[in-house]
Protein backbone atom coordinates (compact mmCIF):
# COMPACT_ATOMS: atom_id res chain seq x y z
CA UNK A 1 0.00 0.00 0.00
CA UNK A 2 1.51 3.35 -1.01
CA UNK A 3 0.57 6.61 0.70
CA UNK A 4 1.62 10.21 0.04
CA UNK A 5 4.27 11.50 2.46
CA UNK A 6 1.78 13.53 4.54
CA UNK A 7 -0.40 10.47 5.09
CA UNK A 8 2.66 8.36 5.90
CA UNK A 9 3.66 10.88 8.54
CA UNK A 10 0.12 10.78 9.91
CA UNK A 11 0.18 6.98 9.98
CA UNK A 12 3.48 6.91 11.85
CA UNK A 13 2.48 9.54 14.41
CA UNK A 14 -1.02 8.33 15.25
CA UNK A 15 -2.61 5.16 16.51
CA UNK A 16 -4.82 3.29 14.05
CA UNK A 17 -8.50 3.08 14.81
CA UNK A 18 -9.38 -0.43 13.75
CA UNK A 19 -12.04 -0.87 16.37
CA UNK A 20 -14.45 -3.64 15.61
CA UNK A 21 -17.47 -4.39 17.75
CA UNK A 22 -19.34 -7.65 17.95
CA UNK A 23 -22.69 -7.97 16.20
CA UNK A 24 -24.30 -5.35 14.01
CA UNK A 25 -22.64 -2.34 15.69
CA UNK A 26 -20.73 -0.12 13.27
CA UNK A 27 -17.08 -0.82 12.57
CA UNK A 28 -14.64 2.05 12.11
CA UNK A 29 -11.20 1.95 10.54
CA UNK A 30 -8.94 4.90 9.98
CA UNK A 31 -6.56 7.34 11.59
CA UNK A 32 -6.99 10.27 13.92
CA UNK A 33 -4.59 13.11 14.66
CA UNK A 34 -5.23 16.22 16.78
CA UNK A 35 -8.89 16.54 15.88
CA UNK A 36 -8.52 15.28 12.30
CA UNK A 37 -10.08 12.02 11.15
CA UNK A 38 -9.59 9.98 7.97
CA UNK A 39 -11.50 6.74 7.85
CA UNK A 40 -14.65 4.86 7.09
CA UNK A 41 -17.45 3.29 9.05
CA UNK A 42 -19.75 0.46 7.98
CA UNK A 43 -22.28 -1.87 9.55
CA UNK A 44 -21.62 -5.61 9.22
CA UNK A 45 -24.40 -8.13 8.59
CA UNK A 46 -26.66 -8.93 11.51
CA UNK A 47 -25.97 -12.66 11.20
CA UNK A 48 -24.18 -15.08 13.51
CA UNK A 49 -20.81 -16.59 12.60
CA UNK A 50 -18.81 -13.57 11.44
CA UNK A 51 -15.26 -13.47 12.84
CA UNK A 52 -13.41 -10.13 12.95
CA UNK A 53 -9.69 -9.87 12.16
CA UNK A 54 -7.95 -6.51 12.60
CA UNK A 55 -4.54 -5.57 11.25
CA UNK A 56 -3.40 -1.96 11.29
CA UNK A 57 -5.76 0.09 9.12
CA UNK A 58 -7.54 -2.96 7.71
CA UNK A 59 -10.38 -5.08 9.00
CA UNK A 60 -11.59 -8.41 7.66
CA UNK A 61 -14.75 -10.20 8.66
CA UNK A 62 -14.96 -13.86 7.67
CA UNK A 63 -17.81 -16.35 7.79
CA UNK A 64 -17.26 -20.07 7.19
CA UNK A 65 -13.65 -19.29 6.24
CA UNK A 66 -12.67 -22.97 6.21
CA UNK A 67 -15.48 -24.06 3.86
CA UNK A 68 -14.18 -24.01 0.28
CA UNK A 69 -17.71 -24.47 -1.12
CA UNK A 70 -19.43 -21.61 0.74
CA UNK A 71 -17.60 -18.81 2.55
CA UNK A 72 -17.89 -15.04 2.83
CA UNK A 73 -15.46 -12.23 3.45
CA UNK A 74 -15.82 -8.50 4.04
CA UNK A 75 -12.75 -6.28 3.78
CA UNK A 76 -12.41 -2.59 4.58
CA UNK A 77 -9.19 -0.63 4.21
CA UNK A 78 -7.50 2.63 3.32
CA UNK A 79 -5.59 2.52 0.04
CA UNK A 80 -3.53 4.60 -2.32
CA UNK A 81 -5.21 5.31 -5.65
CA UNK A 82 -3.65 4.56 -9.02
CA UNK A 83 -5.46 7.53 -10.55
CA UNK A 84 -7.48 10.47 -9.19
CA UNK A 85 -11.25 10.05 -8.86
CA UNK A 86 -11.79 13.06 -11.08
CA UNK A 87 -12.58 12.76 -13.84
CA UNK A 88 -14.67 9.79 -12.77
CA UNK A 89 -14.57 8.16 -16.21
CA UNK A 90 -10.77 7.83 -15.93
CA UNK A 91 -11.11 6.36 -12.44
CA UNK A 92 -13.66 3.79 -13.64
CA UNK A 93 -11.50 2.82 -16.63
CA UNK A 94 -8.44 2.42 -14.39
CA UNK A 95 -10.29 0.11 -11.99
CA UNK A 96 -11.62 -1.99 -14.86
CA UNK A 97 -8.21 -2.15 -16.58
CA UNK A 98 -6.42 -3.11 -13.34
CA UNK A 99 -8.89 -5.93 -12.68
CA UNK A 100 -8.67 -7.23 -16.24
CA UNK A 101 -4.87 -7.11 -16.24
CA UNK A 102 -4.73 -8.72 -12.82
CA UNK A 103 -6.62 -11.78 -14.01
CA UNK A 104 -5.41 -11.94 -17.62
CA UNK A 105 -2.61 -14.36 -16.82
CA UNK A 106 -4.12 -15.93 -13.70
CA UNK A 107 -3.79 -19.69 -13.46
CA UNK A 108 -6.46 -19.77 -10.74
CA UNK A 109 -9.48 -17.85 -12.05
CA UNK A 110 -10.95 -16.10 -15.07
CA UNK A 111 -13.37 -13.19 -15.24
CA UNK A 112 -16.91 -14.29 -15.98
CA UNK A 113 -18.54 -10.87 -15.39
CA UNK A 114 -17.23 -7.41 -14.58
CA UNK A 115 -19.14 -4.16 -14.07
CA UNK A 116 -17.54 -0.92 -12.91
CA UNK A 117 -19.93 2.02 -12.55
CA UNK A 118 -20.14 5.40 -10.87
CA UNK A 119 -21.76 5.33 -7.46
CA UNK A 120 -25.24 6.87 -7.52
CA UNK A 121 -24.85 8.35 -4.01
CA UNK A 122 -21.28 9.63 -3.76
CA UNK A 123 -19.66 11.23 -6.84
CA UNK A 124 -16.19 10.29 -5.50
CA UNK A 125 -17.01 6.56 -5.44
CA UNK A 126 -17.15 3.68 -7.89
CA UNK A 127 -19.11 0.45 -7.61
CA UNK A 128 -17.67 -2.87 -8.75
CA UNK A 129 -19.28 -6.24 -9.38
CA UNK A 130 -16.82 -9.00 -10.23
CA UNK A 131 -17.59 -12.67 -10.84
CA UNK A 132 -14.63 -15.03 -11.16
CA UNK A 133 -14.77 -18.67 -12.18
CA UNK A 134 -12.09 -20.96 -10.83
CA UNK A 135 -10.07 -22.71 -13.51
CA UNK A 136 -10.17 -25.89 -11.40
CA UNK A 137 -13.45 -27.52 -10.38
CA UNK A 138 -14.20 -28.24 -6.74
CA UNK A 139 -13.41 -31.67 -5.30
CA UNK A 140 -16.96 -32.84 -6.12
CA UNK A 141 -16.68 -31.63 -9.73
CA UNK A 142 -18.84 -28.50 -9.35
CA UNK A 143 -17.70 -25.17 -10.70
CA UNK A 144 -16.21 -22.81 -8.10
CA UNK A 145 -16.91 -19.09 -8.09
CA UNK A 146 -15.73 -15.96 -6.30
CA UNK A 147 -18.26 -13.14 -6.52
CA UNK A 148 -17.51 -9.70 -5.20
CA UNK A 149 -19.30 -6.40 -4.77
CA UNK A 150 -17.19 -3.39 -3.84
CA UNK A 151 -17.22 0.34 -3.28
CA UNK A 152 -14.02 2.29 -3.99
CA UNK A 153 -13.90 5.98 -3.02
CA UNK A 154 -11.36 8.77 -3.22
CA UNK A 155 -10.57 11.06 -0.31
CA UNK A 156 -11.66 14.69 -0.51
CA UNK A 157 -8.90 15.70 1.93
CA UNK A 158 -5.87 13.71 0.77
CA UNK A 159 -5.18 13.42 -2.95
CA UNK A 160 -4.15 9.91 -3.91
CA UNK A 161 -5.76 8.30 -0.87
CA UNK A 162 -8.91 6.23 -0.93
CA UNK A 163 -11.23 3.87 0.91
CA UNK A 164 -12.44 0.45 -0.15
CA UNK A 165 -15.13 -1.84 1.18
CA UNK A 166 -15.57 -5.28 -0.39
CA UNK A 167 -18.07 -8.10 0.14
CA UNK A 168 -17.04 -11.51 -1.25
CA UNK A 169 -18.84 -14.81 -1.56
CA UNK A 170 -16.83 -17.85 -2.62
CA UNK A 171 -19.04 -20.80 -3.52
CA UNK A 172 -19.73 -23.81 -5.68
CA UNK A 173 -22.77 -24.02 -7.97
CA UNK A 174 -24.85 -25.69 -5.24
CA UNK A 175 -24.20 -22.83 -2.79
CA UNK A 176 -24.91 -19.83 -5.01
CA UNK A 177 -26.87 -17.23 -3.03
CA UNK A 178 -29.64 -15.58 -5.11
CA UNK A 179 -29.77 -12.79 -2.48
CA UNK A 180 -26.05 -12.03 -2.58
CA UNK A 181 -26.39 -8.62 -4.21
CA UNK A 182 -28.95 -7.46 -1.61
CA UNK A 183 -26.75 -8.73 1.24
CA UNK A 184 -23.69 -7.00 -0.18
CA UNK A 185 -25.64 -3.80 -0.79
CA UNK A 186 -26.76 -3.71 2.83
CA UNK A 187 -23.09 -3.59 3.90
CA UNK A 188 -21.84 -1.33 1.09
CA UNK A 189 -24.76 1.04 1.54
CA UNK A 190 -23.87 1.51 5.19
CA UNK A 191 -20.39 2.81 4.35
CA UNK A 192 -19.71 6.33 5.59
CA UNK A 193 -16.49 8.19 4.87
CA UNK A 194 -15.26 10.21 7.84
CA UNK A 195 -13.02 13.13 6.95
CA UNK A 196 -12.64 16.23 9.06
Amino acid sequence: MKFPFGVLLLLVTTAPLAMADEGPASIHIGIRDAGSTLGLTFTPPDEPGWETHKQGLNVRLARNAGDASDNRLIEAYLTSLDTPVTPMDDYLRTIERNIQQGYAQSQHASISALQVTADAVNPRCARVHLLLESRKPAADGQRSWSEQYARSCGSQMKNGMGYELRYYHRYTDAHRDPNLQAKAEQVLGSMRIEED
